[in-house]
């Protein structure tokens, strides 16, 4: 079966979402922490999203969850994960997101 949207139109709305992500956060003890986005591309029809936390380095800690702020300063993704980390130990939070037209 053909797909409705042209791939044309399909790169250009992982793009848009790409372009639309302005930061990453991961939650420590009820706090919110940004982290620093290393790499943001897109991979076939998947978004690819890494970031590091240096502020959190040093630190022994559970990480409980991340999110994705968009330009807007809006929460546009959150997970639920619990990580435990212990100080010395980098924070490295990948996020792949898949961005395909269902077809049937």
């Amino acid at each position: 079966m053909a797909n409705y949207f042209s791939d044309a139109f399909m790169g250009h709305r992982r793009n848009q979402w790409l372009r639309s992500i302005y930061a990453v956060e991961a939650q420590v003890s009820g706090a919110w922490h940004r982290g620093h986005i290393d790499k943001k591309q897109i991979e076939d029809d998947t978004l690819v999203i890494m970031a590091t936390f240096p502020t959190l380095d040093e630190r022994a800690c559970t990480i409980t969850a991340s999110r994705l702020i968009d330009v807007r300063g809006e929460q546009a993704a959150y997970q639920q994960r619990v990580i435990e980390k212990v100080a010395g130990q980098g924070v490295l939070i990948k996020l792949t997101i898949p961005i395909y037209e269902v077809t049937a």
